[in-house]
């Protein structure tokens, strides 16, 4: 039996719910340590760019102080890369070891029923929380090591011989009467001045992303075999190719027009380094750097969804071997597990728009009627003048009030996530129900033994 999907979107979203008491004494530190580290980082990002310290003092609000980072990042990352990176990575360090602090324990309640040992005041680090932070670089470097990497460093060689072959010097005769009139131009321009640039727009890319369109059809092809699928009931293996292979062509057309500007943010990184890989990047045609990018999308996507359930595997197992961290997302699996994740983000998504946009403004309308209540016994004790703190004291009350909801919704917001690692833990060490005519003999046999005989 699969994942089920509003069985297990739901139990990710009761834990956060029901869960709420101890994921906030659990969390309520390290969370509010992280607002205090966010708020650092930005002001230390503006010292950097301004050349000296800017504090409240000099920005009243924190909202505006984000606003110029992202206006100025760039300008500081160009004058002082140095001191702009060291903040970056010293406020990823810090983010990860104080959401590991508080997710570890979250999980293993989760998937175990473990709950987090007692008290108010808890900032831990062990084990678990080196095992969740171990796991989630490993899922990630799997990602980058083994797909982003080899396919821009393929994309990047093919681009570049693509970019000097058209870029060859070769002698055209505009007068075919005259054998002495002779003009030089390149391969891209001949091609262009025949009509025959599709060559080099279309053809050229289609030939070189090819190879790693096959691929990744025979990693579906493989990902759906009958052993993945434990309630098929007979094997058809060129069917199984057929529907694969318009499945793989169908996300590959559909990704080249609906993700153009994910793809292309694959190539900024690099574009941004400068030096030969920057600049051949910046020259590579279009459609080579869109049919490369969303090959290497649905390659990174395919590998995260496998190895997702991971981080909440080693926390519960108290191991960092995989275990069974595959079976969660086997054959059909991967699509419910994918639902899942986007059903829970916009559950997650319209929970925060309808705090903001309802609970909010509710909260503040009440505030505001007692801002003004409050103003009037003042005037009544104080010979028709409103008393001068009443307007700052409710402002502040008004303020965090709407900041206490938001820190709820990311209680609420972590909590989904340990309860959704928890549940995916529990779904891999399930024990299958294998179907009586399963295409798995080996597999029924083992969990139906003959009786011996006398």
């Amino acid at each position: 039996m699969g994942l089920r999907i509003f069985s297990v979107t739901g139990a990710a979203l009761n834990f956060g719910g029901r869960r709420m008491e101890t994921i906030m004494r659990v969390a309520w530190l390290p969370v509010v340590l992280l607002l205090i580290v966010n708020m650092a980082t930005v002001f230390a990002y503006l010292s950097v760019i301004a050349g000296q310290v800017i504090t409240f003092a000099d920005i009243s609000t924190f909202t505006r102080a984000q606003q110029l980072v992202g206006q100025y990042a760039a300008q500081g990352f160009e004058k002082n890369p140095t001191a702009m990176w060291s903040i970056t990575g010293g406020n990823l360090a810090l983010q990860t070891l104080l959401i590991a602090s508080f997710m570890a324990p979250l999980i293993r309640y989760a998937g175990l029923g473990e709950k987090p040992s007692p008290g108010v005041v808890r900032l831990a680090f062990g084990p678990d929380q080196l095992r969740f932070i171990i796991s989630g670089i490993f899922s990630f470097l799997i990602v980058a090591v083994l797909v982003l990497a080899p396919a821009i460093a393929a994309t990047f060689y093919v681009a570049k011989y693509i970019i000097a072959a058209m870029a060859q010097t070769i002698a055209s005769f505009p007068d075919p009467n005259s054998l002495h009139t002779i003009e030089l131009t390149t391969v891209g321009e001949g091609l262009a001045a025949r009509g025959a640039s599709w060559i080099y727009d279309l053809a050229a890319p289609t030939a070189a992303v090819a190879p790693f369109a096959l691929l990744l059809w025979l990693v579906v092809f493989f990902h759906f075999h009958p052993r993945n699928r434990p309630a098929v009931t007979r094997r058809n293996p060129v069917l199984r190719g057929i529907v694969t292979l318009v499945v793989t062509l169908s996300f590959l057309v559909g990704g080249y027009w609906l993700l153009r500007e994910q793809v292309l943010a694959l190539f900024q990184p690099v574009e941004a380094l400068g030096g030969e890989a920057g600049k051949v990047f910046e020259n590579t045609p279009l459609n080579t750097k869109l049919f490369f990018g969303v090959v290497i999308y649905f390659f990174a996507s395919y590998l995260n969804l496998r190895l997702h359930p991971y981080p909440g595997v080693a926390v519960c197992r108290k191991s960092l071997l995989l275990g069974k961290t595959l079976k969660v997302s086997r054959g059909w699996d991967i699509i419910r597990l994918q639902i899942i994740l986007m059903l829970i983000g916009a559950i997650m998504f319209a929970v925060l728009l309808a705090l903001n946009i309802f609970v909010v403004p509710w909260v503040f309308s009440a505030i505001n009627l007692l801002s003004q209540a409050v103003a009037t016994s003042t005037r009544l004790v104080d010979s028709g003048v409103t008393a001068d703190w009443v307007a700052p004291l409710f402002v502040w009350i008004a303020n965090g009030v709407k900041i206490l909801i938001n820190i709820f919704w990311t209680f609420f917001s972590y909590g989904v996530v340990a309860g959704l690692y928890g549940r995916l833990y529990r779904d891999s060490e399930r024990e299958d129900v294998v179907h009586p005519r399963s295409s798995s003999p080996e597999v029924w046999r083992r969990n139906h033994p003959e009786p011996m005989e006398a």
